[in-house]
């Protein structure tokens, strides 16, 4: 059995990795760690962290003898994508991306002020440090780190590949509007740690921008075609506002107690909604294009408690489950299919507003 380990945990800047780089002290790509694959949009997003105070992941390295035996070397058994980004923003190597919504966009490090310059190189990172660890120690840190790791769902894995304009938008919308989702019940505490609400913000923006998509094929497509230019943005940031306005308007007990705090008919409210406000693209349903009275808000009102009580009748009673079948079905199989988003939209618009 190999010994205990005890690393020894400290707090290392940027310019103590230069430092020992440059003394020939410092081994970036040891033979057990992965090549460098980040991204300008990657890089710049973590320098932009830095620049904003923000944590990152601690670094691991491991502390050996030289082969001439005079020195210590420190080995990075993890976070050489980290450094890498850091130590070559630093000289200069790449410039921060344009997309990135800070006044350092564009940036490179010598353009920075110096006090975003002191940011950078002073930033402290944690690190954990071994010495004198075997390799199948090293190993058997990398299997354990990973052990405990939750495999990514869809949307963290859109989270560390897009950086840009449109990532950044539905994540300041979600995040600014987190009491709302608790307040109407939308997502639980585990589905924010999962980025649940995220992904959801940007379905709701996708069909304001582009009208009711199917989910699987169509949320990835739009992080890359508005990643580096999102000229509508700020119209549509507004929109959501004023639709999730609305809602809090019309629903003031909240959705927590109706079948409309399941995402899929949470997704035809607001499609209702912001069609009956704005107009959503690609639909033919006739809309004034105003904010909603309230007379029409207690028309909604009334919609979407009717049908709520009867997605809670049918379950019970097999008559009202054949008299509404079409609509249960829509609302309960493959609820994120484009056919049956279509359908649940115009059920509900007929019944709240003609």
């Amino acid at each position: 059995m190999e010994p205990l380990l005890k690393p020894d945990r400290s707090t290392y800047s940027a310019q103590d990795f230069m430092a020992w780089r440059d003394a020939g002290t410092l081994v970036l790509t040891p033979k057990f760690q992965r090549r460098s694959v980040w991204t300008t949009p990657a890089r710049s997003f973590l320098i932009d962290t830095l620049l904003r105070g923000m944590p990152v992941p601690p670094i691991y390295v491991r502390v050996i003898q030289a082969e001439d035996r005079k020195r210590s070397l420190k080995e990075i058994i993890d976070g050489q994508q980290r450094l890498l980004a850091v130590l070559d923003f630093i000289e200069g190597k790449y410039r921060l991306s344009r997309t990135l919504d800070a006044p350092w966009k564009g940036a490179s490090f010598d353009t920075l002020s110096p006090e975003h310059q002191t940011h950078v190189v002073s930033y402290g990172f944690a690190a954990e440090s071994f010495k004198g660890i075997s390799d199948a120690q090293v190993l058997d840190i990398f299997s354990r780190l990973n052990t405990y790791a939750v495999q990514l769902n869809a949307q963290e894995l859109r989270n560390g590949k897009f950086f840009g304009l449109f990532k950044q938008s539905v994540d300041d919308l979600a995040r600014q509007h987190l009491q709302f989702w608790r307040l109407h019940k939308i997502f639980t505490e585990r589905d924010f740690a999962r980025m649940q609400e995220v992904e959801f913000t940007s379905e709701l923006i996708i069909a304001a921008l582009a009208g009711m998509q199917d989910k699987k094929k169509s949320i990835d497509a739009f992080y890359e075609d508005y990643d580096e230019a999102f000229a509508q943005r700020a119209v549509l940031e507004k929109r959501f506002g004023a639709v999730i306005d609305t809602i809090n308007e019309t629903f003031t007990d909240g959705l927590g107690d109706t079948q409309f705090r399941k995402t899929p008919l949470f997704y035809s409210l607001y499609c209702v909604i912001y069609h009956r406000m704005f107009g959503l693209p690609g639909q033919r349903v006739i809309t004034p294009k105003r904010p909603l009275t309230v007379e029409a808000r207690g028309q909604l009102r009334d919609a979407v408690l009717n049908l709520s009580a009867v997605l809670d009748e049918a379950k019970k009673d097999e008559a009202v489950a054949a008299r509404y079948g079409r609509f249960i079905q829509a609302s309960g199989s493959q609820t994120d299919n484009l056919q049956p988003r279509v359908f649940r939209f115009t059920e509900l618009y007929r019944r709240a507003f003609e």
